[in-house]
């Protein structure tokens, strides 16, 4: 008996807290690209998988064929997107967004294109619809509309699906489809959804590649949300991301600022200040920040986002919840840093730095920290320990610590008890690549509000 060949296409669609929406997408691409079911695989990267629509989610998955789910902890915006692409087990990856339905063919035409194409290097796009499935809209004129970037345009080769493709300069990341290994990726510094239109266009062009229009590939969604549906954006949020996206796509950002300026007055210039700031703090070399901190215990939470601020790093740190082990808090540290490490490697970071909440920083913390990370950048170093409450972790061994850390609560307290804590581990297994700083930029914070020792327990 002859096997099926294998899978040639991952479609994608990351999702937080949209599982109507996502239920649709997912069982269109099924119901109605038949005829390509041996050839593509499904994907749902679930950025809320303990939330409301978690549990649907879980049931689709184990009922749609072909469907995997990739829970994605607390993840939101751009990452969930860059995540898409990178959980992908095929050469090709399409991604499309949780709101999205693909015309009847479109898939089979996208593999037909792939199967003919196969050193192309390319970002592929195809025309939106309206809701009238006539109107359509090829590509985005880079022009500022709100707090978004690109207004809707039409180019006339677009309209007819069967007209061959042509290059555009930018589209909407509703649906977009690449060779896997040709992937950019998307900045982790990135709050949040949006800033990477346009700015990605130009990272593909500058490896010698194209962002092109595929006719044939003509998507369309809902252009009037549902009540209820609108997330709310944090404009200072999204100015520093089309700031940070601009500057990494070597694109002036001088019309970025002079639109946000336009419309949200003299207040960017502190949002560009902030920007520079954290841009030029030391702590920026690493990927991704993270702070442990248990569901209970918010306000330690806020005390530490307090400090965070303070250094200048605010809005780089993100909250992790710690998983609660009562009567074990060793056991409950190493299952936060397992989990920290294990959402690293997820998104393909190269580095990250944990806190605890905590932590409490030296003074003249940022020039310390500064010849600190300058001496790192000469040293082949594995776990970095800047005092109590902080340690980072970089990438060669993140495949380590995942395989010998048990992910759950009992079997944890076992492993602590048996090698004495992460911090004794960490010392046995990689004392050749360990650095700790001296001096120490972190301490912990007493109960009664005073640092204690740069000591990590357990």
């Amino acid at each position: 008996m002859a096997t099926a060949a294998p899978a040639r296409l991952t479609v994608g669609t990351a999702v937080h807290d949209d599982g109507d929406d996502t239920y649709s997408t997912l069982l269109s691409l099924r119901l109605h690209h038949p005829e390509v079911a041996d050839r593509v695989d499904l994907l749902v990267v679930d950025g809320d998988p303990d939330g409301p629509g978690g549990a649907g989610l879980r049931a689709l998955a184990d009922t749609l064929p072909g469907l995997r789910r990739v829970p994605a902890g607390h993840l939101r915006g751009s990452a969930l997107r860059d995540l898409v692409v990178r959980a992908a087990r095929t050469e090709w990856v399409l991604s499309v967004d949780a709101h999205v339905l693909l015309a009847p063919g479109a898939l089979a035409r996208l593999l037909a294109y792939a199967d003919g194409h196969p050193d192309c290097r390319d970002l592929l796009q195809g025309p939106l619809l309206g809701d009238d499935l006539r109107t359509v809209r090829t590509h985005l004129d880079p022009v500022f509309d709100g707090v978004s970037f690109g207004t809707r345009g039409c180019d006339p080769r677009g309209m007819d699906p069967e007209a061959p493709p042509f290059e555009i300069g930018m589209q909407d990341l509703g649906v977009f489809a690449c060779l896997t290994d040709a992937w950019p990726g998307l900045n982790p510094r990135l709050r949040g959804l949006g800033a990477e239109t346009g700015s990605l266009h130009k990272r593909f062009r500058a490896a010698g590649a194209r962002a092109l229009c595929l006719p044939f590939l003509r998507w369309t969604r809902r252009s009037v949300p549902p009540p209820g549906a609108a997330v709310p954006v944090d404009t200072a949020d999204r100015c520093r991301d089309h700031l940070l996206a601009w500057e990494e796509a070597g694109l002036a950002v001088e019309p970025v600022i002079d639109h946000y300026r336009e419309t949200c007055g003299d207040v960017v210039d502190e949002w560009v200040a902030e920007h520079v700031a954290e841009r030029g703090h030391p702590l920026d070399r690493f990927d991704a920040l993270v702070c442990v901190n248990a569901d209970a215990d918010a306000h330690r939470w806020v005390a530490a986002h307090r400090r965070f601020r303070r250094l200048g790093i605010a809005g780089r740190v993100r909250r992790l919840p710690a998983p609660a082990v009562p009567g074990d808090p060793a056991a409950g540290r190493a299952l936060a840093h397992r989990t920290a490490v294990a959402q690293a490697r997820q998104r393909g970071l190269r580095h990250v730095l944990v806190f605890e909440d905590d932590v409490v920083f030296c003074h003249d913390a940022t020039s310390v920290l500064t010849a600190h990370v300058a001496e790192l950048a000469d040293r082949r170093w594995t776990v970095c320990r800047f005092g109590g409450a902080a340690v980072a972790y970089h990438a060669r061994v993140f495949d380590r610590l995942l395989d010998e850390l048990p992910p759950d609560a009992a079997d944890m307290a076992s492993w602590t008890a048996r090698h004495g804590g992460l911090e004794r581990f960490c010392d046995r297994h990689f004392a050749d690549t360990l650095v700790r700083v001296s001096p120490a930029v972190t301490s912990r914070e007493r109960a009664g509000g005073d640092a204690v020792s740069a000591v990590f327990r357990g």
